[in-house]
């Protein structure tokens, strides 16, 4: 069978939005499988998985039972799409909808068994105005949701799936060629891999949709200038340089989702301190320090109670950490706002013990842990990790004074 450079095209965007896609359901899946959102979440990348795999498998094969997956895995799209909507907004759409929705899978079934020759171009015409009559359908649905009625991190996850409908509508029509119109590669692929870094984009709170989209852009542009670059460098024309602005897009995305894939994974693994707030001893101060001893982030820190501190003020000591409970050698700066005092004694005790770090784990009697923490292997999270872990220290302490 012979390809043409637009199949090429289509196959390469259609092969990573496929391995996108396999990406996301091995994290998802390596959650709560149980629960009920998951599974109908991962009921729609399957068929989403399915239909790109049939498609592949239908252009480079031409196997007519592959054509046949594939149109009616494209028409099951807005049915599962319309059950995890469901879902998310924990309320059932319109009867009409629902029927809609399930009538034309059963629909598209059937049509699926006609043989290509008979049943294009009027069938992927149905098809388009099926899938995207469904999807406009469910944005108004989130659109028109009781916002009240969902937490912020469901209502967060609503407005990632309809963001993913900016690009889904748009790009979903250029899927539906050859039969309608030509264009130089299908940019349904795009969307799919657009869809997948959101999903994975969810483990991460702190990402907001400005952050999102402003990192799409920049990757869209860097794909444009590549693509455009080696459009000019070989001459592809403009066909050419449009499929290769979007094979390196589909690329960089893959890529990037596997990326941060691989970083939610790292995150279950970590070793962080929170994990030792969490796990650690708590019946007793000096047993829930021992313990942070040997945490491989501030391996080998020092607890220093006040009779290994005859070297120095402890008044100054323990005034300079009530005033603040973790110290570092940023406070030793000319334009640090403490006094001489504390200065001299904070940068002995820095210069003693080799140390970047000082927490006050007791006030009374004074015990204060030493560690060695470079700038380099530091972070703002690890810095809030120590003060949480100090503030615990100073909890189990204060308790049992008070037993």
């Amino acid at each position: 069978m012979s390809f043409d450079n637009t199949v090429i095209a289509d196959t390469i965007t259609s092969l990573a939005a496929l391995a996108g896609l396999l990406i996301v359901i091995s994290v998802v899946g390596g959650r709560d499988t149980g629960d009920p959102l998951s599974r109908r979440f991962l009921f729609g990348l399957r068929v989403l998985a399915v239909l790109l795999a049939c498609r592949i498998l239908d252009w480079t094969t031409g196997f007519a039972l592959f054509r046949f997956v594939t149109i009616a895995a494209a028409g099951l799209l807005p049915l599962a799409a319309l059950l995890l909507t469901e879902g998310l907004l924990r309320r059932h759409a319109p009867f009409a909808l629902k029927v809609f929705a399930a009538g034309g899978a059963a629909l598209f079934f059937l049509l699926a068994l006609i043989p290509e020759r008979f049943a294009e171009p009027w069938r992927m015409a149905m098809l388009l105005a099926f899938q995207f009559g469904g999807f406009l359908a469910i944005g108004w649905l989130v659109m028109t949701r009781d916002r009240d009625s969902l937490s912020a991190a469901e209502n967060r996850t609503v407005e990632r799936m309809a963001l993913s409908l900016l690009l889904i509508l748009p790009f979903m029509v250029t899927d539906y060629r050859p039969g309608l119109f030509e264009v130089p590669v299908r940019l349904g692929g795009i969307a799919i891999l657009f869809l997948c870094w959101l999903t994975i984009g969810l483990g991460r709170a702190s990402l907001g949709h400005r952050d999102t989209i402003g990192a799409f852009a920049v990757i869209a542009l860097s794909s444009v200038f590549a693509g455009l670059a080696l459009g000019g460098i070989d001459d592809l024309g403009w066909r050419g340089s449009v499929q290769g602005v979007v094979i390196v897009l589909s690329a960089t995305l893959l890529a990037v989702i596997y990326n941060d894939s691989v970083s939610l994974t790292a995150e279950k693994r970590r070793d962080s301190l929170l994990k030792h707030m969490a796990e650690g001893d708590l019946t007793d101060s000096a047993r829930f320090l021992r313990g942070l001893q040997h945490h491989i982030l501030v391996d080998g820190a020092l607890i220093l109670p006040a009779a290994d501190l005859g070297d120095f003020d402890l008044k100054v000591l323990a005034r300079a950490l009530e005033q603040e409970p973790v110290r570092s050698v940023a406070d030793m700066k000319l334009d640090a706002p403490v006094d001489q005092d504390i200065r001299e004694q904070l940068a002995w005790l820095f210069e003693k013990y080799e140390a970047t770090h000082v927490l006050l784990a007791t006030l009374e009697p004074l015990t204060l842990v030493a560690l060695n923490m470079p700038a380099l292997a530091s972070s703002p999270g690890l810095e809030m990790e120590l003060r949480a872990v100090q503030r615990m220290a100073m909890l189990i302490s204060q308790r049992e004074t008070k037993a």
